[in-house]
């Protein structure tokens, strides 16, 4: 039965996209990209977030890590 409704609900989009794309006319690509664009931005965006919150956490742990073989910080000239 699941089967079933994920299949309406697809032709539903199916449906929808054909109806949009007739309505919008030539606008429709410009309309996608501008979609797919500011999608793509916002992810980007919130993966440099991460990325960034992730090299926080592993800072203190590395330069536990060096201290404890001996390495410690170069001295700054």
């Amino acid at each position: 039965m699941t089967i079933f409704i994920r299949y309406l609900v697809f032709l539903g989009l199916a449906f929808l996209a054909i109806i949009l794309g007739v309505v919008l006319g030539d606008y429709g690509p410009w309309y996608l990209s501008w979609l797919l664009g500011t999608g793509l931005m916002v992810l980007v965006a919130a993966l440099g977030g991460v990325l960034y919150e992730a090299q926080e956490e592993a800072q203190p742990h590395a330069e536990l890590h060096a201290d404890a073989a001996g390495q410690g910080k170069p001295p700054v000239a």
